[in-house]
């Protein structure tokens, strides 16, 4: 199965918060992102595997504009250390226009993957190729 790399991107807000994503080398969408450093998701989230339009990881993934992607919300709050889906502040609610936390986080993982560079947001060969 053709194995695509995945390139983790760290970045700092204004507010110091500092958070990183992981971009897909196939899809080129932002397929997981975290508040923090955190050397061991990186561990865990190296790659993805696809063949034949099946993604291995694609039960577990942010990129919901992939076609490949077949995460349920349960896994996508799992993957960002949520129990349940929670009411964002108001404040936050009224800039995203949503209240729910897992709706602005996928909303802010399109957003960076907008703004990501063109050579990150298209396919990468394969690993080994």
């Amino acid at each position: 199965m053709p194995r695509y790399d995945t390139e983790w991107i760290d970045y700092t807000l204004a507010s110091e918060q500092e958070f990183s994503v992981a971009v897909c080398g196939y899809s080129g969408l932002v397929r997981h992102l975290y508040i923090g450093r955190d050397p061991v998701r990186r561990a865990f989230a190296r790659h993805v595997d696809v063949e034949e339009g099946f993604c291995r990881q694609g039960t577990h993934c942010l990129a919901l504009d992939c076609p490949l992607n077949r995460s349920e919300p349960e896994n996508l709050l799992h993957m960002l250390d949520m129990n349940e889906d929670e009411p964002l502040d108001e404040e936050t609610a009224r800039i995203w226009g949503t209240e729910s936390t897992l709706e602005g986080f996928l909303l802010f993982a399109r957003r960076i993957t907008a703004e990501l560079p063109e050579e990150l947001r298209r396919r990468r060969e394969p690993l080994g190729e």
